[in-house]
């Protein structure tokens, strides 16, 4: 088990919803040979991120995320500075809130102290396949910024 989890979510038959699962197929090429780095696409997360989190270091959230910035902008913020305004859903296994499943990990005492999420302000969130300009057109951005909180480690 590699120390450094990479988990992306999202759902790519909703457009800019599936920014996570776009970003993990980039990442794997940038990070494919790197010994302390794993990255998993786990769709719309629910349970198995619970258990793809255990025994980890640092674990890297990827996904969309309404933040009302401009489309296309990528932030970085730890599990405490997450203000969700989403009705928080009790446990699924087909769809997950992440901050409950973060902090049914730790009850579980299985959570790594060193969390990180990257959200990603999506232009539209509608049926359909592909991302729209605003995301693709900043795939390299995104990478990057990722990569770079990788030397923070």
């Amino acid at each position: 088990m590699k120390p450094i989890l990479i988990i992306c979510l999202g759902n790519p038959l909703m457009r800019d919803e599936g920014i996570g699962v776009r970003l993990a197929s980039e990442l794997m090429v940038h990070l494919a040979d790197n010994p302390h780095v794993e990255i998993m696409d786990l769709g719309t997360g629910g349970l198995s991120v619970l258990h793809a989190i255990v025994g980890r270091e640092k674990i890297i959230f990827v996904d969309c995320a309404i933040m009302g910035q401009s489309p296309g902008l990528i932030h970085r913020f730890t599990p405490e500075q997450v203000c969700s305004k989403k009705v928080r859903m009790r446990y699924s296994l087909h769809e997950g809130d992440l901050l409950n499943t973060i902090e049914l990990s730790r009850r579980l005492g299985e959570c790594p102290d060193d969390i990180v999420i990257f959200g990603i302000e999506p232009m539209e969130i509608s049926h359909g396949e592909g991302l729209t300009s605003e995301l693709e057109n900043n795939i390299q951005e995104y990478v990057q910024t990722i990569l770079k909180e990788l030397d923070r480690t």
